[in-house]
């Protein structure tokens, strides 16, 4: 019984880990692309609405981030 409890640790803190990363990725493209859309090739009018969806990519990725969480609080409990 220890033995699954540490393995849901281990995976609850991989999941995170990766949810975190994709997030904050996310937010730097959002960042790069409004900052720098037209240095990297891209349309002036297309930069904003590449940066949003980034944005809203990190947004949602951080929201599924805690509702992980609390899955698995769900199970432990």
């Amino acid at each position: 019984m220890n033995n699954i409890r540490r393995e849901r640790a281990r995976s609850l803190r991989f999941v995170q880990i990766v949810f975190a990363v994709l997030a904050l990725l996310s937010l730097t493209a959002a960042l790069a692309v409004s900052t720098r859309g037209t240095d990297l090739g891209l349309p002036e009018p297309s930069t904003y609405p590449i940066s949003l969806a980034f944005l809203l990519v990190g947004v949602i990725d951080t929201v599924l981030l805690y509702a992980w969480e609390h899955i698995f609080d769900r199970i432990e409990n």
